[in-house]
């Protein structure tokens, strides 16, 4: 176990009153230094961002056209780049079509919503992903928020039966769910990494929806194991950590996808925040929110100036990638609901804001380019050469999410997964 992660109260005390120091010292040093960016707000920055991607993506509709493939990455000519429902991605592009649809309440982007959704229900009974969160609180999970009417009776099935089929993912003696891959083994270990943060919002939502409370348990185990072995003293994560599934024995730690075993990958830190920030959503146990803000404060403290983070963030390669930075900014917007400090709150909605006023902007937002692609500038995996500095599809997910997000804030709106948590 690592002691630098398990707080007493009198611990955990000193932890939020030390973000409350930080986050006034951040304030007043914001208060004191104009925007880097100056110009044109937010405000019709973030409606030119929802004017253009509403054009895109009906364009990516012509460009698709078989609602049996999804978008997964682009090209260096930002054309995507297709896949079947097999791939761990395919429940992205349902998820920006609904996005689309409550954006714009144009019933053509419900339709294509429900049609690209509906050919992800074989997925359900898919036993070697551990992603199916990814794909069904995407599409599925989405569809439920803004379905009325008969059409959407069978959705709730589809979640429960995709939950039940993650939740065997789960070893009791490890305390959390395996991932279906990892690309250098130790002997027969059992392998968890970050991301699978991100599918704990399914089982929460079973749980909550007939699914049974073991859904819940297993969740929660999986995110205390997290928090436990994942998070480094100074709040940056591990991308992997492997087991001994026998004896629950951690063997090693280490980055796949990141510029090495010590550093960290900021994809993975960015499932890390938000993975923690659900978490907290649905239990309100006070270490998820703990680490999520620990996690958060790691994030924000090692962006750049443009606040758009590199792929690694102790590597010299000076790659972007746009998806972290979209989920996180997503992810603090909800954050700020969750912290009770005013000047912590106002601190991560800055903070959120002025990522997503980069994001809204050349180079990265495709906004005037001959693409249906909303954002460039996304690393998949550059240890493997595979899909780097192009576009991915979750961050155009993110990135929508991070608007909506952002929009209903300025209305005074809750937070989107709030209230019954169907979207992560």
């Amino acid at each position: 176990m690592n002691s630098d992660i398990v707080h007493s109260p009198r611990n955990s005390h000193s932890l939020i009153m030390r973000h409350h120091l930080k986050a006034a010292i951040i304030l007043l040093t914001l208060a004191r230094v104009p925007s880097a960016f100056g110009g044109e707000s937010l405000d019709s920055l973030v409606q030119n961002a929802i004017n253009v991607s509403l054009a895109h993506l009906e364009r990516s509709v012509i460009e698709v056209r078989d609602t049996t493939m999804y978008p997964t990455y682009g090209t260096k000519d930002l054309k995507w780049q297709l896949r079947n429902a097999g791939d761990w991605t395919s429940g992205f592009y349902p998820g920006c079509l609904w996005y689309a649809f409550e954006m714009s309440r144009d019933r053509r982007f419900e339709r294509w919503a429900r049609e690209w959704t509906a050919s992800l229900e074989s997925e359900k009974a898919d036993t070697g992903t551990h992603d199916l969160g990814f794909k069904f609180m995407c599409s599925y999970g989405n569809g439920l928020r803004f379905g009325k009417g008969p059409a959407y009776a069978g959705y709730t099935p589809v979640l429960l039966a995709a939950a039940r089929t993650l939740s065997d993912r789960y070893n009791p003696v490890v305390g959390a769910l395996g991932s279906n891959w990892d690309s250098k083994p130790s002997g027969r270990s059992f392998p968890v990494i970050i991301d699978i943060m991100m599918n704990l919002d399914l089982l929460f939502w079973a749980s909550e929806h007939g699914g049974g409370p073991l859904m819940e348990e297993r969740a929660i185990h999986h995110a205390e194991t997290t928090c436990r072995d994942f998070v480094r003293t100074d709040g940056g994560t591990y991308h992997i950590v492997r087991y001994d599934p026998a004896t629950g024995r951690v063997i090693n730690r280490g980055t796949i996808q990141g510029a090495g075993d010590e550093t960290a990958w900021s994809r993975g830190q960015a499932w890390g925040i938000y993975g923690m920030v659900v978490a907290y959503r649905h239990t309100h146990r006070e270490k998820f929110l703990e680490t999520a803000m620990r996690l958060a404060d790691y994030f924000v403290a090692h962006l750049p100036p443009d606040r758009v983070s590199p792929w690694d963030f102790q590597s010299d390669i000076t790659l972007k990638d746009v998806s972290a930075t979209c989920i996180t900014a997503s992810a603090l917007f909800e954050l700020t609901h969750y912290v009770t400090s005013d000047s912590l709150r106002a601190h991560y909605r800055s903070e959120a804001e002025e990522m997503l006023r980069s994001l809204c902007r050349a180079p990265f937002f495709t906004g005037g380019r001959n693409t249906a692609c909303l954002l460039d500038h996304s690393v998949q995996h550059l240890p493997a050469k595979s899909n780097v500095d192009v576009p991915s599809i979750f961050a155009d997910y993110y990135f929508l999410e991070a608007i909506l997000r952002y929009r209903d804030q300025a209305g005074g709106e809750k937070v989107r997964g709030l209230s019954g948590g169907h979207t992560h």
